[in-house]
This record gives C-alpha cells, sequence and structure tokens, in this order.
C-alpha cells in the first residue's frame, strides 16, 4: 500500500512539473497548424481560450502567492519558463485572432521578447528567443499559404530585438560603471573635504585619507574576485545560494560579507551566533558538511532570514594559513532546490574555501604593506632626491624637493655654512621662498650671529622647543628678517666626522605645522643633506683639480684645449671669428734664479689674477704651461685682440712685486692669431699665435704681435 502512495506522490509531482509544459507544447502546435483561425467563435476556440486563461491564472498567481505569504516558497527558476511558455502562446493566439481582422499586433511579440530579456534570466531570455524561432518556423511549415519573405522577416526581426537589447544592455553597464566610478570619486572627494571642514586631520596629514581609499579599492577588487568566482560556481553547480560569512570583532558571531542568491531578499542581514544551527555543525568539522533531504525540509537555514525548502546544502570553513598556523575565519554554505550534492563536491568547496581565504589573506597583506610603504616611500623618495646631486646647488635643491615629499606643507628652506670652516660664523648658503628678502641674503654673512642659530651650532639640537615665545621672523637676526613665515624648524647639518657645517631650516607660510613624524624624517634629511654637501665640497675640490691649475687658479692645458674646441665649433656655425692670445713672462727664469721660486710663484700669482680681472666673463683664461699663459677671445677680431693685449701689457708694467731685497717689475710678450683670418684649424691657429709670441721676444720683448700684421711686413 506504501509503495503505491508513494508512486501516486512520484505521478503527482511528474504531472506537476510538465503538464504546463505539455499543454503549451500543444497549444504551439494548434497556434502554427492555424486552428485558431479555422475555429474562430465555435466550442472549439471557447475551449482553448478558458484552457489557456486558466494556465495563465496558474502562473500568474504561482509568482505572487509568496508576496503575500511569506510562508510559501518563492518562485523558482521553472516558474520563470512556465510563465513565458504561456505567455508566448497568449501572444501568439491573440496575433492569430487578429489577423483575420484590421488590427496587426505583431509588433506586441517584438516587445515581448525586449520584455523577456529586460526582466527575466539570461536563460530564460534564450529560451524564449528559441521557442518563438520555433513557433515561426512551423508556422512557416504548417500553414497552408507559406511566406518565405514573412517568415525570414519575422525571424530576423525577432533576432534583432534581442541583439539590440543585449547590445543596450552593454553600453548601459558601460554607463553604470561610469556612472558608479564618478559617484565613488565624488564621495572621496567629499569625504576627503569633510575632513578638512572638520578638522579631524591636520591639514599637511591629508594623504592619510589615501589610506582609506585604498581600503575601498581593496573591498572593491575582493567583491570583484567573489562575483566572479561565485558566479561561476553557482552557475556550473546550478545553485541557489552561495554565501560568505565572516567572524565579526568578538569571534562569536558570523556576519554575511558576500552572497549570490536566487532569494537575495531573505538572505540573513544580523549577525549570526557561531553555534547557532550548522554553522555549529560547519564549525565542527574540519571537513565539507553535506546535508540533503528529499522533502525539502533541511533546518538549521541560520543564513536565511525564514527557512527555505532547500533540497540540499553544503557548508564548509574558511580558514587562513600561515606558515604552520591555521586561523578560522568564517564559513562558506550553498545549498540547491531541486539536486543533491555528491562527495565530489566536497573537493570544489575545499578549493573554494582555501581559495576565498588565501585571497583575503594576501588582500590584507598587501594593504598593510602598503600603510607601511606610504609611511616609508615618502622617506626614500626624499632620499633619492640626493642621489644625482653632484654640486652643491644641485645638493641645495634636492634638499628643498626632499622637504616638500615629506609635508605639503614646507614653503622653502634655509641653509647657512660654516665660514672658513668656523662653525659660529654662518653664511646664507641657499634660500628658497616666495620672500625677496631671501634672495637678497644669499651669501651675507650673519656676523654676530642670532642666539637661535648660535644654540643649533653649538649645542646641536634642532629648533624651536617648545618653551619657545620669540618672533620667529628674525631668528637669524633682526637684519635678517623673514616676512610671513608661521612655523620654522632648525636642524644641524653634521658630517660624518661628528663637524658641524651649517644649519639647515624648514618654514611654512599657509599657517600650517609640521608634525612629528615629519620633524622626525626632516631630521634626518638633515643628516643626509651635511653628507651630501660634504661630499658635495670634495667633489668640487675634485673637479677644482681636475680643471684648474693648482697655483694660479686658472683652467689648465687640458681644459684650455676642450674649451677651444667649443669656441670653434660655434665659430664654424655662426661664421663669426674669434683671437687667440699666448702670453709669456719675460726673462721668468732669471727671476727664478735671482730671487728663488717662491718669489717666481708670485709672479706667476699675480699675473693670473690680472688676467682674470681683466677678461670678460665670455674670455677663457688658462695657464699654457711653465710660465706662459692663453686667452681665448670668443667674438673678437683681429682689432679689438690688440687692443685688449696692449691693454694686458700695459697693466703688466704696472705690477711690483716684492722680493728678499727689492721691489721689482715684470713685462709679457703676447703673440696674437684669429680665426678664419689666419687660419680655420685649431692646430694652425696655435702655431700662428706661437710665431707671433715668438716674434715678440725676438723682436725685443714687452711687445703684441698679431700673427696678420708679421705676414703682411714679411710681404
Amino acid at each position: 500500500m506504501k509503495g503505491y502512495i508513494n508512486l501516486i506522490k512520484h505521478l503527482k509531482r511528474l504531472f506537476l512539473s510538465t503538464y504546463i509544459f505539455v499543454v503549451s507544447g500543444f497549444y504551439i502546435y494548434l497556434t502554427a497548424s492555424e486552428f485558431f483561425i479555422r475555429h474562430r467563435g465555435d466550442g472549439y476556440y471557447i475551449l482553448s481560450i478558458i484552457v489557456i486563461t486558466v494556465l495563465f491564472l496558474i502562473v500568474f498567481f504561482r509568482r505572487l502567492l509568496p508576496v503575500f505569504i511569506p510562508s510559501v516558497q518563492a518562485h523558482g527558476v521553472r516558474n520563470d519558463y512556465e510563465f513565458t511558455l504561456v505567455l508566448i502562446n497568449v501572444l501568439y493566439l491573440l496575433i492569430g485572432t487578429a489577423g483575420i481582422s484590421q488590427f496587426n499586433l505583431e509588433p506586441l511579440l517584438y516587445l515581448f521578447v525586449t520584455f523577456v530579456l529586460f526582466f527575466m534570466p539570461k536563460n530564460v531570455g534564450i529560451f524564449t528567443i528559441f521557442i518563438i524561432l520555433l513557433q515561426e518556423t512551423l508556422t512557416y511549415l504548417l500553414s497552408s499559404q507559406r511566406s518565405l519573405t514573412l517568415y525570414l522577416g519575422r525571424i530576423v526581426f525577432v533576432v534583432m530585438f534581442g541583439l539590440l537589447y543585449y547590445l543596450l544592455s552593454f553600453l548601459e553597464r558601460i554607463r553604470n560603471r561610469m556612472i558608479l566610478k564618478s559617484q565613488i570619486n565624488r564621495e572621496v572627494h567629499e569625504y576627503r573635504e569633510k575632513i578638512k571642514d572638520y578638522r579631524l586631520i591636520q591639514s599637511q596629514k591629508a594623504d592619510e585619507i589615501d589610506r582609506d581609499t585604498f581600503l575601498q579599492a581593496t573591498v572593491l577588487s575582493i567583491e570583484d574576485s567573489f562575483r566572479l568566482e561565485f558566479n561561476i560556481i553557482k552557475r556550473l553547480l546550478r545553485l541557489h545560494t552561495i554565501a560568505l560569512f565572516l567572524f565579526d570583532e568578538t569571534k562569536n558571531r558570523l556576519k554575511l560579507v558576500y552572497s549570490i542568491s536566487d532569494s537575495p531578499d531573505y538572505m540573513q542581514s544580523e549577525k549570526v551566533e557561531r553555534d547557532a544551527g550548522l554553522f555549529a555543525a560547519i564549525l565542527k568539522s574540519n571537513e565539507p558538511i553535506i546535508v540533503n533531504a528529499d522533502d525539502r525540509s533541511i533546518r538549521g537555514q541560520v543564513y536565511y532570514k525564514k527557512s527555505q525548502k532547500i533540497q540540499s546544502f553544503i557548508g564548509v570553513q574558511v580558514s587562513e594559513r600561515i606558515k604552520d598556523l591555521t586561523l578560522l575565519r568564517g564559513v562558506l554554505v550553498a545549498d540547491r532546490i531541486e539536486e543533491n550534492f555528491t562527495e565530489e563536491h566536497k573537493k570544489i568547496f575545499r578549493m573554494l574555501s582555501d581559495f576565498l581565504g588565501s585571497y583575503v589573506q594576501t588582500q590584507r597583506l598587501l594593504h598593510n604593506i602598503s600603510v607601511e610603504r606610504e609611511q616609508k616611500s615618502k622617506f626614500f623618495e626624499a632620499s633619492r632626491k640626493f642621489n644625482d646631486a653632484l654640486t652643491l646647488e644641485q645638493v641645495m635643491d634636492a634638499a628643498l624637493q626632499a622637504s616638500r615629499v615629506v609635508s605639503r606643507s614646507v614653503s622653502g628652506i634655509i641653509i647657512t655654512v660654516s665660514e672658513n670652516g668656523d662653525y659660529s660664523h654662518q653664511r646664507f648658503a641657499y634660500a628658497s621662498g616666495e620672500s625677496e628678502s631671501l634672495k637678497k641674503y644669499l651669501g651675507k654673512n650673519i656676523k654676530d650671529n642670532s642666539p637661535v642659530v648660535k644654540l643649533v651650532a653649538e649645542h646641536r639640537v634642532k629648533f624651536p622647543n617648545r618653551d619657545f615665545k620669540g618672533d620667529l621672523t628674525t631668528i637669524y637676526g633682526d637684519q635678517f628678517k623673514i616676512d610671513g613665515i608661521t612655523e620654522i624648524k632648525v636642524f644641524p647639518l653634521i658630517t660624518r666626522g661628528e663637524e658641524l657645517i651649517g644649519t639647515f631650516a624648514v618654514y611654512t607660510t599657509d599657517g600650517s605645522t609640521i608634525g612629528e613624524e615629519e620633524t622626525y624624517m626632516l631630521e634626518t634629511i638633515s643628516n643626509i643633506l651635511a653628507i651630501s654637501i660634504e661630499n658635495g665640497i670634495v667633489v668640487k675640490k675634485i673637479n677644482d683639480l681636475a680643471t684648474t691649475d693648482g697655483l694660479t687658479g686658472l683652467f689648465n692645458h687640458r681644459v684650455f684645449q676642450e674649451r677651444l674646441d667649443d669656441v670653434i665649433a660655434r665659430a664654424n656655425r655662426s661664421r663669426a671669428k674669434f683671437s687667440l692670445g699666448l702670453i709669456d713672462i719675460d726673462f721668468f727664469k732669471k727671476i727664478n734664479d735671482t730671487y728663488g721660486h717662491p718669489v717666481g710663484d708670485k709672479v706667476l700669482k699675480g699675473l693670473a689674477g690680472l688676467l682674470k680681472r681683466l677678461a670678460r666673463e665670455t674670455d677663457i683664461v688658462a695657464r699654457y704651461g711653465g710660465e706662459e699663459f692663453a686667452i681665448i677671445m670668443e667674438g673678437t677680431d683681429e682689432n679689438g685682440a690688440l687692443t685688449f693685449a696692449e691693454r694686458i701689457r700695459k697693466e703688466v708694467e704696472k705690477l711690483a712685486f716684492d722680493a728678499p731685497e727689492k721691489t721689482f717689475n715684470i713685462t709679457i710678450s703676447i703673440g696674437l692669431a684669429t680665426f678664419f683670418l689666419d687660419s680655420d684649424h685649431k692646430k694652425e691657429l696655435i702655431s700662428c699665435a706661437d710665431k707671433a709670441l715668438y716674434h715678440s721676444k725676438e723682436n725685443g720683448r714687452n711687445q703684441v704681435w698679431n700673427y696678420h700684421l708679421i705676414k703682411e711686413k714679411k710681404s
């Protein structure tokens, strides 16, 4: 007897699952064979109207019933298929019936396609288009008056409306993404502005808000990954719901963080106790658990607000593994409406839970790394500013850039350096800012030294301390007032050898303050700056040794040759003349033999000083070798060079040098050659000047000869 009852139940379930599909299929055939057109108005037609009306009411009220009676299970995907099938039957019945009259209801068919694609799941939409295409094909094949043009036209319109919807929906998704992105940017901007308005943080710490922005981006990244993975799993396994619950701060309750469900309105929005229902069973088992029930009466569905009629449930722990330590973070649950889960599904959900745990862990680690990197990146970026700085000017420019990287509030910097190695006397070496007075102070000595700078220099401590109540604008003394500053911090510049070489100050002008963390980094920058200045001084010394003559301070012979190449290249481009002069001290060997080499060195230095004083900025003066000097006069023709050389010769005659026993004077001989006039090659030009110099010495010394004049005289 029990077997007959079960058979009846199965037959009943089979009938309830298929009767609408069978009847709808029969109606499709009747419509295609023009049954309703032939029997319009008779008893068969009226009976068909009644049957299709009953079917429509059944599927329609089945969709509405859960709205009014919450205990009734919500409609599933099968009801969507039934509903669209019945609507197709009704639609074709109306089109077929109206075809005899003057009304053309075919546009309803294309509107119906758009309606289904818009409001129904994607699979239902594809199913609807397939049924309509099948209906049109059967109508064409069974019709007594076949029209291929009409058939193809309808097919094209149905497909076109379907594709048009997907195109519009694709464009709409792009538009929504752009709107969402714009909205997020606007909300982030408003969020930042409100924080500033409410003074919740200091103005120079506005960068910390970027951490919240990064957190928002991290959450979006995690949810995008969940959305992709959950959609794939839900579709492949035909799930009704898949949801992830994670522990809150107390570790006693679980909170829904992400879910995809066919019944989203019934998902639990409140936190759930860890020992409630199926969650307790999951947390007690290290393996995924499966619960199957053919009568769909699974208990303990705490992840729903109200229990749903599900046939199968699976749940698994979500953990993070850090080396040998396993940390329980939450649970992953899923269920089905009509199918059971198997042991094979446990492997899938175990892998999914491992992915979720490791992904969230990775994102959190990335966030922590990002926060830590944010704290250090400013310092590293500031430090890198000094890497490419070689000259003192570059080093000081790098200090300004580095300071502004550390704190956006920094308006400018002031650097003083010790005068002749005496830390108690400083001079302004670098200053930046909007104040014109700062530029005027460059190079000036702080003679009496301000108490503040003296404090920093002598005690090697930063300024100011909390007890300072004086006027910030006069910390360098009353004669060096800095207008407009609202805060200043001064740091000592101490080299690797513990030598103090100056001070480094940063200041603000907009009322903002420099925080403790920023002050600490600026203090570190001052240490780097001190070493960089020390290196810059060494580089300058090395550069001077490589490019200048150690005794006279003029360019050496190597630099002379390089500069002469440059001048020749410019002359060839501009076709402008320039002149070269070679100068020799008359009877210099006799001076060394008579008065000694130290006096001879004084003569060389004296002549070098005179040449530097008389030369223009564009002239290049070099020690050519021994007692010979060279001067390149760019843009000067033979007449101008002769005039300038004569001036030099006469000024040299006025020089007086002290010897142990008496004071003596010197004379010089000069030879000149002009580019393009005497030669247009480097070696020949030098040779011409050398020949002119030899002519001056051979004709009595203390005179100037131009090679061009020598050639004219000989000819």
